[in-house]
């Protein structure tokens, strides 16, 4: 009686194990490069329904080789946008299957000028004192010389791989209208773990696709360069 029931657990965890394989991973995967094939690492960050609804899910580091991969909850309609330092972003509509892997290659192409992108003034932690240990405020002061900044005002914890939509210094009624230029505080919930800053990167894009410098630790913004 006992062999009996060994034989059929074991051949209830095969079925367990072939099913799950069978059915696979939903997953988006990537290669990022410039014009001529070089690899370019950044951000993938996954925006969940249609594109520019602002509502944002999991993400990925772009590695140095251009590589990245996204494990998705659920197959559906995303949006798929890619970030290198320099090069203008690129927002694109994907549709996964349930259950299904799906690979794109994003071929990104140089700003012309970085006179006209947003820029990071600061980025900082703080603890709320209210709610120690609980609750700790990132926040990030934010300017823009053209003043058509977009909603994208993002924080993406590489750790944990969420995208968070930094909240604007006051309402905005429609995301097509130009968010305003000040601190962008996120509150961030800290009970169950502290926040290590090494595990944050920011970055932040106006109406035209213009973006800043993807920032990450220790957080300190430099002139912006062209990619030559």
């Amino acid at each position: 009686m006992r062999r009996r029931q060994i034989v059929m657990s074991i051949v209830l965890f095969v079925v367990v194990v072939w099913g799950a394989e069978a059915k696979g991973a939903t997953t988006i995967t990537g290669t990022v490069k410039n014009a001529a094939g070089q690899p370019l690492s950044g951000l993938a960050l996954i925006e969940i329904g249609e594109l520019h609804g602002n509502v944002w899910g999991p993400g990925a580091l772009v590695d140095r080789r251009g590589e990245f991969s996204i494990q998705l909850t659920q197959g559906g309609q995303y949006g798929l946008h890619v970030y290198s330092s320099g090069y203008i972003y690129h927002p694109e509509a994907v549709l996964v299957e349930e259950g299904k892997s799906i690979r794109v290659t994003v071929t990104l192409v140089p700003e012309p000028t970085r006179a006209n992108d947003p820029i990071i003034k600061r980025v900082g932690f703080f603890p709320w004192e209210g709610n120690q240990g609980k609750t700790t405020y990132v926040k990030m002061d934010v300017a823009d010389p053209n003043n058509d900044l977009g909603p994208q005002v993002l924080a993406f914890n590489a750790k944990t791989r969420r995208v968070f939509v930094m909240e604007p210094p006051r309402r905005v009624r429609n995301l097509k209208e130009n968010f305003p230029q000040g601190v962008y505080p996120l509150a961030v919930d800290t009970a169950q773990a502290p926040i290590d800053p090494k595990d944050w990167h920011f970055v932040i894009a106006d109406h035209q696709c213009n973006t800043t410098d993807i920032l990450g630790y220790p957080h300190e913004p430099q002139p912006p360069r062209v990619v030559r």
